[in-house]
C-alpha cells in the first residue's frame, strides 16, 4: 500500500497530465507518448515482460509485448503503456533511468509487485488512464454496485482490475480487492478507509466459508455478489463485528485457475 499522501501526489500528477494532453474523451497514452517525444513500439517477445523502458542519450522508448496484453488499443496493452509513461512521468523513476541506476526497466504489470517503483507505476497508471475528477464525476449520487465498476472500465477502456485499483483510492465507498490463483492468496488491495485489513490467511490459503473459497473447492460460480460475514475473511475481528455483513462479488479466469474477489459493506 502506498501512504496517502504519496497517492496523492502520484494521483495529482497522472490527472494533469491527463488533462493537458487528453482533456476529453479516453485518455491514450500513445498520444500522450507522441507528444512528449517518446518514441514506442510493440511486439510478441513472449513472457519476458508485459512493458520495458529504456533511455539512450536523454532520449526514451518504450516496448509493449502484444503476445501478453495484445492489440495495443486493449485495456491491458493500455494499463502497460501508462505503466511504463509513470516510469518518465515520476521524477525519480525518470531519473534513475537517466543516471543508469536503472539501464532498462521490464515491468510485469499483474498488480503482484512488492517493488515499491512498480506500485507507484501502477498507481500512476490507474490514475492516468481513470483521472479522478472524471471519475467522482461518474459516481456522483450513485451507489455503489459492481455494476457501477463496468460500466466505468468501459467508458474509459480499462480493466476491471485497473478500474477497481483508482477506485479503491478516490473514497467513494471503501472496498477491498483480492487476487487469488490456484487456491493461494497473491495479492490484495483495499480503500484506506476499509474497516478490516487483515486476512484470514490460513497458509495463504483462500478462506474456505466465502464464494473464492467455493470456486476452489469444487468449481462453484456465483454470477452475482452474495452476503459475507467478517469472520469469513477477517482476522482480529471483534466479538459485535462477527456477523457484520459483507458482499461479494467474484470474476473468474478459469484457463488461469484465477479469481478476483471484490468486498464491500452495504
Amino acid at each position: 500500500m502506498l501512504a496517502i499522501k504519496r497517492e496523492r501526489e502520484i494521483s495529482e500528477l497522472a490527472e494533469y497530465i491527463a488533462d493537458y494532453y487528453c482533456p476529453e474523451g479516453i485518455v491514450l497514452p500513445k498520444l500522450i507518448a507522441q507528444q512528449c517525444a517518446i518514441t514506442y513500439c510493440t511486439g510478441n517477445y513472449g513472457n519476458s515482460f508485459d512493458g520495458l523502458i529504456e533511455q539512450e542519450n536523454g532520449t526514451f522508448h518504450i516496448f509493449i509485448n502484444t503476445h501478453k496484453g495484445g492489440d495495443i488499443d486493449s485495456p491491458r496493452s493500455r494499463f502497460t503503456f501508462a505503466h511504463e509513461l509513470g516510469h518518465f512521468f515520476l521524477d525519480e523513476h525518470r531519473q534513475s533511468l537517466l543516471n543508469g541506476k536503472t539501464p532498462s526497466h521490464p515491468s510485469i504489470t499483474d498488480f503482484s509487485s512488492k517493488n515499491l517503483v512498480e506500485i507507484e507505476a501502477d498507481f500512476f497508471a490507474s490514475s492516468l488512464l481513470l483521472p479522478e475528477k472524471r471519475v467522482k464525476k461518474d459516481c456522483f449520487k450513485k451507489k455503489f454496485s459492481f455494476n457501477l465498476i463496468e460500466d466505468i472500465s468501459k467508458k474509459y477502456n480499462t480493466s476491471l482490475t485497473a478500474t477497481l485499483l483508482k477506485f479503491s483510492s478516490i473514497g467513494t465507498h471503501p472496498i477491498m480487492i483480492i487476487c487469488a490463483v490456484h487456491n493461494k492468496i497473491k495479492w490484495f488491495k483495499y480503500s484506506h478507509d476499509f474497516p478490516f485489513k487483515w486476512l484470514k490467511l490460513p497458509k495463504g490459503i483462500v478462506p474456505k466459508f466465502t464464494l473464492a473459497g467455493a470456486y476452489f473447492k469444487d468449481s462453484t460460480k456465483f454470477d452475482e455478489p452474495l452476503p459475507v460475514t467478517a469472520s469469513d475473511w477477517f482476522e482480529y475481528v471483534q466479538d459485535h463485528d462477527l456477523d457484520r455483513n459483507f458482499y461479494e462479488k467474484c470474476v473468474y479466469a478459469d484457463n488461469h485457475n484465477f479469481v478476483l474477489s471484490i468486498i464491500w459493506e452495504d
